[in-house]
């Protein structure tokens, strides 16, 4: 009978050290997959890179053709970035102390091919006229420069199907309800076509929205 006891306890022992290293083997392999998944996050670019990439960034002109207000802008650039963007505090790729904010993870200037098609779409009024949530969290800006010298920024949300730009863009706000009443108001959110010209610049370009479907 104690040959018996000391058998089972021994049985009991190996069996319990066993799960502990089957526990510990898989503790540490999922340690590892949460390491690679970190390792994996692209990392987040700091002001000098930044600024120092504007330098470098095709030249381009405005066009007539691509309509209000992007023909009366004067600006030789355009870059895109993408960013981990929030309306309470980074509500656009450069702060109002003229300061990129630091949840860039990508940028990448566009070429006068990529900027016409992207400026005439966000300048048709068939790009607009749908409703918008309240949320704003943008994963796309587009900032327009003159050098290094920012002139305007566009922000964008698909989630919330919402914009917000420095300089204003009349094709926005063309869809009016209420007119001339104090209740006037317009649906500034994309449309479907508005939201593929987003989407298509940004599967060219690798960032976040070029993963999205319509």
């Amino acid at each position: 009978m104690k040959l018996f006891k000391y058998t089972f306890l021994c049985q009991s022992a190996l069996a319990g050290l066993a799960l502990f290293m089957f526990s510990c083997k898989k503790q540490i392999e999922n340690s590892k997959t949460i390491s690679k998944t970190k390792i994996e996050t692209p990392p987040l670019l700091d002001e000098k890179i930044l600024i120092n990439y504007i330098q470098n960034a095709d030249i381009i002109k405005p066009k007539i053709e691509n309509g209000m207000p992007f023909n009366q802008l004067d600006y030789d650039r355009i870059i895109a970035y993408d960013f981990a963007g929030d309306e309470e505090t980074y509500p656009n790729a450069i702060d109002k102390k003229g300061k990129f904010v630091p949840v860039i993870l990508k940028q990448q200037f566009l070429t006068q091919r990529q900027a016409d098609q992207i400026l005439s779409a966000l300048a048709k009024n068939s790009s607009y006229g749908e409703r918008s949530a309240a949320c704003f969290q943008p994963h796309l800006g587009l900032v327009f420069f003159k050098g290094i010298k920012k002139v305007n920024q566009i922000s964008v949300c698909l989630s919330c199907n919402s914009s917000i730009t420095e300089t204003h863009i009349p094709a926005r706000t063309y869809r009016v309800f209420n007119k001339g009443t104090d209740n006037e108001y317009s649906f500034t959110g994309f449309t479907l076509s508005g939201k593929k010209a987003i989407i298509n610049l940004c599967k060219e370009i690798n960032f976040h929205y070029g993963k999205s479907s319509i």
